[in-house]
């Protein structure tokens, strides 16, 4: 770490609260309005709806697939000073989305956005939590997300400024909110960073955990993956089929699916304060498990039955489970692999894992449009999730690498050394060792 004075479980708490504003600030005004920004956009300049969604796509993609390299300047340059880049990029993104003339030149702009939002978004703020708390760090991980939901507050204030003042203006204001209030924000956050150790031939992890490629090394690291992953397959999936599902192929009004929407949120946001309370008290690998069994049941109601009551309730079980469940990774990776290069491990961990962002999506849409429809496509989904829950059950906790490196060597006699007692030399015909004691050498 730097030679900054080490921060105190105190001080991470300050952590949180400025990783909840962080996350409501992207969230509110990136992600959640990103559907009044399409409406407003393709009303004013006659673009196609696809163009903004390709912007949506991109932003979601680049959460994932920039975070082994975000979590590498995580340690590189400590996360501060890579979330202050981050608010920078994104404040310049829509400053130069607010000028374009182009569709082409929207969707540049909107890459900038993405590269921003990667830098300053969940994970390294995740990586700053894992840092600064040591006790009830299940607890903390479980509150920094509720920005998240908090930030669907910030949308009719975007609703209003694109009513009142154009979606160019509302983009330039956009800028400078979150310049004006990121900046200082940020300045809660660890400056801290990984020393860079001069280069040997043979550079040993961290005595305090592992680094990425000894993690790798551990079937856990994969393990963790792949149920990490299966479930985001599902959340994913929900995310976007949830309302079609509901209108389309149960009948029911869409205002009613909003809602239902809306109570999913809530219910996550309850799941991950209550894991926050109890995760540092249950064996997460189980309570994890247990959530993605929770999970399959409900995709499985959701296939089955169209009561308008029965949907909705498991709509919120399923914002529970959600809830429950996503803390409980982040908590399990800093737990298994430690601290010192979590940023890192994390990183390509959800470079990995956001493949099941992509997947869930496409897998839906595919089989929905097949004799089976919606029915059949969430039962795939829950027989995704039943993988996930057992590759839980059947996770390890990783072994040291200390322990793990001894036993891979083993290293044999080495030249002139022998038992307690005297020094064994070889013998010339190479079956047998002599041994010298003091008085006189003896075959043995």
């Amino acid at each position: 770490m730097s030679a900054a004075q080490p921060r105190t479980d105190r001080n991470g708490w300050w952590v949180v609260v400025g990783g909840s504003v962080l996350l409501t600030l992207q969230t509110g005004f990136i992600m959640n309005a990103f559907g009044a920004y399409l409406v407003a956009i393709t009303a004013d300049t006659g673009w196609a709806p696809g163009v903004i969604s390709l912007g949506y796509a991109i932003l979601q993609l680049g959460n994932g697939f920039l975070a082994p390299i975000t979590g590498w300047c995580c340690a590189r340059f400590g996360t501060r000073a890579v979330s202050r880049t981050g608010t920078l990029l994104v404040a310049a993104g829509f400053a130069l989305a607010a000028l374009v003339g182009e569709e082409s030149q929207f969707i540049g702009a909107v890459i900038v956005i993405a590269l921003g939002c990667s830098a300053a978004g969940i994970m390294p703020l995740t990586v700053a939590v894992v840092q600064t708390i040591k006790e009830r760090r299940t607890l903390a991980l479980g509150l920094l997300p509720t920005g998240i939901a908090v930030g669907g507050l910030v949308v009719p204030l975007v609703t209003w400024a694109l009513d009142g003042y154009g979606w160019r203006t509302t983009f330039l204001g956009v800028a400078a909110v979150i310049v004006l209030v990121s900046i200082p924000t940020s300045s809660v956050l660890p400056n801290d960073r990984v020393e860079r150790a001069p280069v040997k031939k043979q550079k040993a992890p961290p005595a305090d955990g592992h680094d990425l490629r000894s993690a790798m090394h551990t079937s856990t690291f994969w393990m963790l993956i792949l149920g990490h992953g299966s479930a985001l397959v599902a959340v994913s999936a929900v995310n976007l089929h949830l309302v079609p599902l509901m209108t389309h192929h149960h009948g029911i009004a869409l205002s009613t699916a909003g809602l239902t929407v809306a109570i999913m949120s809530t219910t996550q946001l309850l799941g991950q304060v209550v894991t926050g309370l109890i995760g540092d008290r249950v064996d997460k690998r189980w309570f994890a498990a247990c959530c993605m069994v929770v999970q399959t049941g409900v995709l499985l109601v959701l296939a089955t039955v169209s009561d308008v009551g029965l949907v909705v309730a498991a709509a919120a079980v399923h914002g529970i489970a959600w809830g429950l469940r996503g803390p409980v990774m982040t908590a399990m990776r800093a737990d298994y692999f430690g601290t010192a290069s979590f940023g890192t491990i994390i990183g390509w961990s959800m470079g990995f894992v956001s493949i099941g962002l992509v997947v869930g999506p496409l897998l839906v849409t595919a089989i929905e449009g097949g004799p089976g429809g919606y029915p059949w496509a969430f039962v795939a989904l829950a027989m995704v999730t039943f993988v996930g829950a057992v590759t839980f059950a059947v996770l390890r906790r990783p072994r040291a690498w200390c322990c793990a490196r001894a036993r891979r060597r083993r290293p044999g006699p080495r030249p002139g050394a022998g038992p307690a007692g005297g020094h064994r030399e070889a013998d010339p015909s190479g079956r047998r060792w002599l041994r010298r004691s003091g008085r006189a050498g003896r075959a043995r």
